[in-house]
C-alpha cells in the first residue's frame, strides 16, 4: 500500500463526497452555467479515481486490480445516486450524473496510466 497520507486523503475525499452529496441544497441557488453539476460529479470522481489508484498501488499488480478498482468507484457513485433519491426529500438520483462520474473514472485512469508509463 502506498504511503498513509494517500490513504488519508482518499478516505477523506470518499466521505466528502457522501456528505456532499446528501446533504439539503438549496433549491433556489440559480447556476448560470448549464451542466456545472455535470463537470462537478467528474471533476470529483476523476479525483477520487486517481486518490484510489495511488493508495492501492496498483502498478505492482496486473490490470484486472485497476478495474476492480475503477468498478467499485464506479459502484460508490450509483450507491451514492440511489441513496439521493430514497434518504432525502430535495436531491434525486441522475442516470446523467452516474454517466458524469464513470467518465470522471476514465480519465484518471488514462492519466494515470500515462504519469506511470513515465515513472
Amino acid at each position: 500500500m502506498a504511503h498513509k497520507s494517500f490513504l488519508y486523503i482518499s478516505i477523506s475525499l470518499t466521505l466528502l463526497i457522501a456528505l456532499v452529496s446528501l446533504m439539503p441544497i438549496n433549491q433556489q441557488l440559480n447556476v448560470p452555467i448549464s451542466n456545472l453539476d455535470k463537470v462537478v460529479h467528474s471533476s470529483l470522481y476523476f479525483l477520487l479515481g486517481l486518490s484510489w489508484l495511488y493508495t492501492l498501488n496498483p502498478k505492482k499488480r496486473n490490470k484486472n486490480y485497476i478495474y476492480k478498482i475503477l468498478f467499485l468507484i464506479t459502484l460508490y457513485g450509483i450507491i451514492i445516486e440511489v441513496l439521493q433519491e430514497v434518504l432525502t426529500i430535495n436531491r434525486h438520483g441522475d442516470i446523467k450524473d452516474v454517466i458524469a462520474n464513470i467518465v470522471g473514472v476514465i480519465f484518471a485512469t488514462l492519466v494515470f496510466n500515462v504519469i506511470r508509463k513515465k515513472n
